[in-house]
C-alpha cells in the first residue's frame, strides 16, 4: 500500500508534456542554455503543448494538431480545421465561395520541409491536403495567399527568416526536433 501511495505521488509529481516543453522553451527564450547546447524536443511532448496553446489562441475552427517528423528535414502537420470558423472567429465574414468550399471542419495535412543553418530558416511548403483533396500549385497557392498569410500575418513561408534566441540551426529526425545554438 505504502508503495502505491508513493509511486502515485511520485506521478503527481513528475512535470507533464507540457511542462516540460514550456521549460524547455523558457530557457532558449532568457537564454539559459550554453551556447553550443543541443535541447532536444520530443514530438509526444510537443503535440500536447502545441494543442494547449492553440486551445487558447484560437479557441474555436482548429482541433487534434499533431505533428511528426521524418528524415530530410520533413515535417507533416495534422488538424482539423474549420476555416470559417477561424475567421468568424477574428470578426470577418467569410465570402460565399469560401463559405461553400471551406466550411465545416476539415481534416488537413501539411507536408513542409524546414531548412536551416547559420540563424537562417525556411519553410517550403510541400503539399496540403483538405479533406482528402491534394492542393497543389496555384491552389496550394491561393490557400497560403488567402488563409494563411491574413490569418497568421507574421508566418514566413518560401522566404529566408533569421532565428532567434541564439538558434543556429534545427535538427530534424524522426520523432525529435532538436535546437541547437550557436556558439
Amino acid at each position: 500500500m505504502i508503495k502505491l501511495v508513493l509511486l502515485a505521488a511520485a506521478l503527481a509529481a513528475a512535470p507533464s508534456s507540457i511542462d516540460i516543453v514550456q521549460n524547455r522553451f523558457h530557457k532558449l527564450e532568457v537564454g539559459a542554455y550554453p551556447p553550443g547546447s543541443r535541447v532536444p524536443i520530443y514530438l509526444r511532448d510537443l503535440n500536447p503543448y502545441l494543442n494547449s496553446v492553440v486551445q487558447l489562441s484560437v479557441p474555436s475552427g482548429l482541433r487534434n494538431i499533431h505533428l511528426e517528423t521524418g528524415i530530410d528535414n520533413i515535417i507533416r502537420g495534422t488538424a482539423d480545421i474549420d476555416f470559417v470558423k477561424i475567421r468568424q472567429a477574428r470578426g470577418e465574414k467569410p465570402g460565399w465561395l469560401m463559405s461553400e468550399l471551406l466550411g465545416g471542419e476539415r481534416p488537413v495535412e501539411i507536408t513542409a520541409r524546414l531548412t536551416s543553418a547559420h540563424c537562417v530558416a525556411k519553410v517550403k511548403v510541400l503539399k496540403v491536403s483538405i479533406s482528402g483533396v491534394v492542393a497543389e500549385g496555384r491552389t496550394l497557392d491561393f490557400l497560403i495567399t488567402t488563409f494563411v498569410i491574413p490569418n497568421f500575418p507574421d508566418a514566413k513561408i518560401d522566404t529566408d527568416f533569421r532565428l532567434a534566441y541564439n538558434i543556429d540551426h534545427f535538427d530534424i529526425r524522426p520523432g525529435v526536433v532538436t535546437v541547437v545554438l550557436g556558439r
